[in-house]
């Protein structure tokens, strides 16, 4: 049985000595504001056309990413406040504002 590593830094890890990382990525659910008028004036026919239009030019997985996907990491006790430090792994340093 291959030993599990760390998704972040490769080390090897442990069972049961590690962190389990799950993200999902879902479209908003939420419903836009709208009104009876704007309802009313709505082609039905003619946009659910042009959005299978616009579906038969992606791929099955261009479409998958449009409504969900789930991911599942395994991280070490090391990365793990990293991790939660910066979870969208995004730059922390800011440059000096010259006067």
């Amino acid at each position: 049985m291959p030993q599990e590593q760390c998704n972040l830094c490769g080390k090897p890890i442990a069972p049961q000595s590690h962190y389990i990382v799950r993200i999902e990525v879902f479209a908003d659910p939420s419903m836009p504001p709208t009104s009876e008028a704007k309802l009313a004036s709505i082609d039905f026919d003619a946009a659910v056309s042009e959005l299978l239009d616009e579906m038969g030019q992606m791929t099955a997985e261009e479409l998958q990413d449009q409504v969900h996907r789930h991911f599942e990491f395994k991280i070490c006790p090391a990365c793990q406040p990293r991790f939660l430090a910066n979870p969208l792994g995004k730059p922390r340093v800011t440059a000096i504002a010259e006067n």
